[in-house]
């Protein structure tokens, strides 16, 4: 389970970080697409963020799942805002990202479940360096795209 979740984290960074800084920045983005991301973003760090500073109950545990749901459709919904003329490479991406979404969000369920986070302090430092790092993509996608690119 850590080497998966590892990997998962670690390729979605990655990707999301291409898609980001590199793709998007080659074409213009809307104001209904640059509010969509940011809700996106605002919605997946709040369910990470239970994992990782709460632990585990029933109840916080339907709050994950019924957030969970809400985020993974909340990231389909951004097929309605992209051009229709996006570029093949942006398309793959968009397609890897929705897969691997939901299962990070199921890895981090797992190991919330088995309180892998509290008997492993190594591991949760790395998961709480994904979640800041989350954080500072959805400042910057704010920051950017209603800010500096606007100028």
């Amino acid at each position: 389970m850590v080497l998966f979740i590892t990997i998962t984290t670690v390729l979605h960074a990655c990707l999301f970080g291409y898609d980001e800084y590199f793709l998007k920045r080659k074409r213009e983005l809307s104001q209904a697409e640059i509010n969509s991301g940011i809700l996106d973003g605002i919605l997946f760090l709040f369910v990470v963020s239970l994992t990782i500073f709460t632990t585990f109950s029933e109840s916080l545990g339907y709050i994950y799942i019924g957030f969970s749901g809400l985020s993974c459709i909340s990231i389909v919904k951004n097929e309605f805002f992209y051009p229709k003329d996006i570029e093949r490479v942006e398309r793959i991406v968009h397609a890897l990202l929705y897969v691997l979404h939901p299962l990070i969000l199921y890895c981090f369920y797992a190991s919330w479940k088995m309180g892998f986070f509290v008997s492993d302090m190594t591991y949760w430092m790395l998961q709480l360096c994904y979640l800041i790092l989350g954080v500072k993509t959805v400042t910057y996608h704010i920051v950017y795209w209603n800010y500096i690119h606007r100028k």
